[in-house]
């Protein structure tokens, strides 16, 4: 077969761009602190801060000004980097591979999963940055109470864990004696197994919590794998929706191409006779409210499981 045969278009490959990787859990960073395309690598951000609750003011004199609180934006330099990782495919490698179009999908989910893996790390790495309250004795009222301390910020109320916490949480006495309560009894084997979308149907119908969120083991915070996270999330698709209400924050990426935030670009090295598969983005992880998180301890050492 003639090498031309293996070459491959040069260029963005937003097709490529496009296939998924880490299945099936997925990356949840970009849920947290969503992705915002600029127009330039660096600038000045601005997003609303939460207007604080002020007294009202009682026996005002006639014909004086009530006194007037400001509401202001908070401001942020941002200073995008880049993430890009390189894969190459020798040419004789294509036919074993299933030809041209398997090993293009071979190599560019490789570099794509490469920066994705990058992104989210540091993604989750603004998020969950301590350890948190423990609510190892009071997992309920703690999620409750959490709820309670983000509720001004505008979004959706999320609980954030990684596979780990979210499978001792589904086992602990406390939270399958709710689990009885909303959907009927459960065995331990049974809990298991459960779906993230049963105990977030669970969480929201006690707490109000309305997305669910779990991330792989392999990129949440080290030091911090017992700490699960209530934060709000942006309720919708609207990048600018962060200048009008108060956030958590966002992820800022500089995308000249339509092909973004991560793109891909192929080409063929005729010199080392490989395909060569580029990942990249150019990122700005921000977080605007801090406080429009709250981060929780769990212990995961197993002395209140069920049946223990």
């Amino acid at each position: 077969m003639s090498v031309d045969a293996f070459r491959v278009e040069s260029g963005s490959r937003p097709d490529l761009a496009a296939l998924p990787t880490n299945d099936p859990i997925g990356y949840i960073g970009g849920r947290i602190l969503p992705m915002t395309r600029i127009a330039g690598k660096a600038g000045t951000v601005y997003d609303m801060a939460l207007v604080a609750d002020a007294v009202a003011t009682t026996s005002r004199t006639a014909g004086s000004a009530p006194t007037a609180v400001s509401i202001t934006e908070n401001s942020s330099a941002i200073s995008t980097a880049e993430l890009i990782k390189r894969y190459k495919l020798p040419w004789e490698s294509i036919p074993l591979l299933g030809g041209l179009a398997a090993s293009e999908a071979l190599g560019a989910k490789a570099a794509k999963r490469s920066v994705q893996n990058a992104l989210e790390k540091a993604q989750l790495a603004i998020l969950v940055d301590g350890a948190g309250t423990s609510i190892t004795s009071a997992i309920v009222d703690g999620i409750i109470d959490a709820c309670d301390q983000v509720h001004r910020y505008a979004g959706r109320t999320a609980f954030v864990c990684d596979v780990g916490i979210y499978r001792w949480l589904i086992q602990q006495t406390e939270i399958q004696n709710l689990m009885v309560r909303t959907f009927g009894g459960l065995g331990a084997a049974e809990s298991l197994s459960l779906v993230p979308a049963v105990f977030k149907n669970m969480l929201q119908a006690l707490f109000g919590i309305e997305e669910v969120l779990i991330a792989d083991d392999t990129f949440y915070p080290y030091s911090y794998r017992t700490t699960a996270a209530v934060v709000k999330i942006p309720a919708g698709a609207d990048d600018a929706s962060y200048l009008m209400q108060p956030e958590y924050g966002r992820t800022f990426v500089y995308w000249p191409t339509d092909s973004g935030p991560i793109e891909i670009n192929s080409f063929t090295d005729d010199d080392i006779r490989s395909n060569v598969y580029d990942g990249i983005i150019w990122y700005d992880a921000e977080e605007f409210n801090s406080d429009a998180k709250v981060l929780l301890t769990l212990s995961t050492s197993g002395s209140t499981t069920a049946g223990g």
